[in-house]
């Protein structure tokens, strides 16, 4: 990164202005404890006085004089103002300390503003800027804390089923219920191991067993390049689908999407739980026909919400990583960097709403806030990425040509026809612009 990607423009109260040089100070306030005919001193560090910050502004031109009277204005009123540092950004609470204006004969309409600033409390934020990526990697922390405090509501759900003794038929068709959602998604991720505890007396192996498979199914997308937007849509498909399982397992019509094509998820499940309860029966061929486990509902839709939430968190854990890469290298053109984060967005609004219905407040409370915070973290990296880029525009072609040639006269820069291509789905050929044809573009 650079100064030409993350220079701010300078302003004070609002009011911008050209700054060509900062110079920022610091100085801790000290205690020396010294002694007689002993070299030397205590020094006690009683911590950091104020920032000092220098700028130089300069305005010029033909009318510069009426922007410099607007910038005087702002440095003439009372108290503190919000001053953007072009290097460090917002600094909230800046005290002007002095300010001088300077003219020079050489230098016809323009001048110089050497201004002084001080901090003006105690623990001023400074330098507290996050950039794109940043804002992007922070929501794999939120989206861990989300995870765990939706696993510990699904086992206390269950564990709550536990304290009644008659309800153990209804328990033994829970377990059928998880082992055959289980069963179901390691046929789309074999390589994940489940773990072989019991799922009732140890409801978050279920839990765990679940984000893994997840995860093991972003894996399985490479979001390469030319191919973000086709495995994004795949892969939310996918966790869609997941989210159905516990409801069709409970029925008997789940299906799963594998290389084969779609089979039914009660085959697999036969392995695990349901030739043990007898619900599955064996047709002449040998195959496997899955009649359901008949769950009770409010189980099914405790283990339908638990999946929501889990999909929705993967989803935004992959979300995050494509914003991550599309700071570092711009790939994607805006509209599709809305669809992704649309999807995360609307996954979590059904997780909210799942959780609601199903909890009562203390319980659904921590989880709703958690879901709200992963929601925003996607969309404020999501505006940060946007906003990296310069606006987008429409532009029109003038004349016969391609998108080479429309790049170059554009920026002086064909390399630059692939952005015009992407930010361009709707062109069919790229070779064969007509004048009047209207493109997407960056305004620079």
């Amino acid at each position: 990164m650079s100064w030409k990607d993350l220079l701010q423009d300078a302003s004070f109260r609002g009011v911008t202005f050209d700054c060509v040089r900062t110079r920022d100070a610091a100085k801790r306030g000290l205690a020396k404890h010294e002694y007689p005919y002993l070299d030397g001193a205590d020094v006690e560090d009683l911590g950091r006085g104020p920032r000092d910050t220098h700028l130089t502004a300069v305005f010029w031109g033909d009318d510069y004089e009426a922007s410099l009277k607007a910038f005087i204005d702002v440095l003439d009123k009372s108290g503190y103002g919000e001053l953007v540092h072009p290097v460090f950004g917002s600094i909230p609470k800046a005290q002007v300390e002095d300010y001088a204006i300077s003219h020079d004969a050489e230098n016809p309409d323009y001048c110089t503003v050497e201004i002084a600033f001080v901090e003006a409390t105690p623990g001023n934020p400074f330098f507290v800027q996050q950039l794109p990526e940043q804002k992007a990697e922070a929501v794999s922390a939120l989206t861990d804390t989300a995870r765990s405090i939706a696993s510990t509501a699904f086992a206390a759900t269950i564990d709550a089923l536990k304290l009644v003794q008659s309800n153990m038929p209804r328990l033994n068709l829970f377990r059928d219920l998880m082992t055959g959602t289980l069963g179901a998604l390691g046929s789309l991720v074999p390589s994940v191991v489940a773990s072989t505890l019991d799922l009732i007396e140890y409801p978050l192996a279920f839990a765990s067993d679940v984000l893994s498979y997840l995860s093991g199914l972003s894996d399985q997308h490479t979001f390469g390049v030319g191919a973000i937007v086709s495995d994004w849509k795949s892969f939310s498909e996918q966790m869609t689908n997941a989210v159905a399982l516990p409801a069709g397992i409970s029925t008997g019509d789940a299906t799963v999407s594998s290389s084969a094509g779609l089979i039914q998820a009660g085959v697999v499940a036969l392995t695990n739980s349901a030739a043990l309860y007898g619900d599955a029966s064996v047709t002449a061929d040998g195959s496997t026909v899955s009649l359901g486990v008949n769950a009770n509902a409010d189980d099914v839709a405790v283990a339908q919400a638990f999946m929501q939430l889990a999909a929705a968190a993967q989803l935004a854990d992959t979300a995050s990583s494509i914003l991550a890469d599309e700071a570092a290298d711009a790939t994607l053109a805006p509209t599709e960097i809305e669809l992704i984060v649309d999807t995360t967005r609307s996954a979590i609004q059904a997780a909210i709403d799942m959780h609601r219905q199903l909890y009562p407040l203390d319980t659904y409370r921590p989880i709703a806030e958690g879901l709200k915070d992963i929601a925003l973290a996607i969309q404020t990296a999501a505006i940060a990425v946007i906003d990296e880029r310069p606006p987008l525009i429409a532009r029109t072609v003038t004349v016969f040509g391609n998108l080479h040639l429309t790049a170059f006269r554009w920026y002086g820069d064909y390399t630059r026809s692939a952005e015009l291509a992407r930010l361009n789905p709707q062109v069919t050929n790229p070779n064969f612009l007509m004048p009047g044809d209207v493109l997407n573009a960056y305004s620079k």
